[in-house]
């Protein structure tokens, strides 16, 4: 409430250009943890397993908000189509591209780049894909979690094919509007940069960023009775090792889009970097590089630390927070030149709006029991306890 209250003052104070380029970084870093949500309770039905019956409720709760987010997407939408940025106190659009004069020809900031790349990047076609995402995201959210309660309480075993053949096809939806979604809210800040891995690289960070979280929601439902009568240490074991896997992809993934750019040194892919490596923004790289990569990678080696919920939980805390240092690097340095420019409205978007997303995926978790006791899979968890 605090967040998203300062997040409204900076509205009146700082001006309607901070406050929209604020909300859409706190609504970029939010949304990825419904993205992630989603895309795991897909992976969990094509492959089963403990790990994914242990968090499928969890999974399932922070998918369910993707409906909620696509009503928090509005204010970006609007903020797209420049009459109406304009008459909410806006200078310009919140995106570079939907500025009509760079687009006409015989303007003085005509600009062909942008002019060649509008059949795609404009406003109406822009929020008619991301409304597009969103309902993909919120029917795949839905069958899945009602055929799922259905399962709880009939013993229904058919549900269980009929989940695993959905997120078949929802995988690959998936992977598509992500990638789509990934280039069209942030890549497209910078209409003359375009990045092939951008997508690929967003969903990897959603999903190390999801994990975290629920390496942190695992020790607040550990000690119910329901837990401790079905779960055993195994199933964290796994998300921890999954969690060091997800580190290794992001890692590999942020180095070789920066290794391909600069090995090819194409004057059009270079401005991305040269913007994030001077006036102040290159201090993150290097905390980033140990504090993204190197510690929890050497931390997540031990079995040890895998199978103690409370060093776990930890070193997911420390994941969240170099998630949010990853982000402000990828997005920030669109809107401001120097680090020192950055605004506190930055930081009360994504407390405000990470805030509002919790307490309504806590809601949804509330509504249905913590572990799908019917799933076929609970054999899976019962036989791991027994080793």
């Amino acid at each position: 409430m605090i967040g998203l209250a300062l997040l409204a003052l900076g509205y009146f104070v700082v001006g309607a250009d901070q406050f929209f380029r604020s909300y859409l970084f706190g609504f970029y870093f939010t949304v990825s943890l419904s993205i992630g949500s989603i895309g795991f309770l897909m992976l969990q039905h094509l492959t089963g397993g403990a790990w994914g019956v242990t968090f499928r409720r969890m999974l399932e709760s922070g998918a369910m908000l993707m409906p909620v987010m696509g009503l928090l997407f509005i204010p970006i939408a609007l903020a797209t189509f420049p009459d109406i940025s304009h008459s909410m106190g806006m200078h310009h659009p919140l995106y570079e591209w939907a500025v009509p004069d760079l687009v006409t020809p015989g303007s003085e900031h005509y600009d062909p780049v942008v002019d060649y790349k509008e059949p795609w990047l404009n406003p109406t076609f822009f929020v008619t894909r991301s409304a597009i995402y969103f309902v993909i995201w919120s029917a795949l959210a839905f069958m899945l979690r009602s055929w799922s309660i259905e399962q709880d309480r009939t013993g229904n075993q058919a549900m269980a094919a009929r989940m695993r053949m959905l997120s078949g096809i929802g995988i690959a939806l998936f992977v598509l509007t992500v990638t789509f979604a990934a280039f069209d809210w942030t890549m497209s800040l910078n209409p003359h940069w375009f990045s092939s891995m951008y997508g690929a690289h967003y969903m990897v960070s959603s999903g190390l960023l999801t994990l975290a979280f629920m390496i942190l929601m695992a020790t607040q439902v550990r000690q119910t009775d329901i837990f401790q009568q079905h779960v055993t240490i195994k199933p964290f074991h796994d998300i921890g090792k999954l969690m060091l896997a997800f580190t290794i992809l992001w890692t590999y993934m942020s180095y070789s889009q920066y290794m391909i750019i600069w090995s090819g040194d194409v004057a059009e892919f270079t401005p991305w970097y040269i913007d994030r490596t001077h006036n102040g923004w290159l201090t993150l790289v290097p905390i980033l590089i140990l504090f993204q990569f190197f510690v929890p990678f050497f931390l997540l080696l031990s079995r040890q630390n895998k199978r103690n919920l409370k060093t776990l939980a930890g070193i997911a805390g420390f994941v969240i927070l170099m998630r949010c240092i990853d982000v402000t690097w990828i997005v920030l340095p669109a809107f401001h030149e120097s680090i020192l420019d950055v605004s506190w409205v930055n930081f009360a978007a994504p407390i405000g709006l990470v805030g509002l997303w919790i307490a309504l995926f806590v809601g949804n978790l509330q509504r249905a029991s913590l572990l799908p006791l019917n799933d076929p899979n609970m054999e899976w968890l019962h036989a791991g306890g027994h080793h």
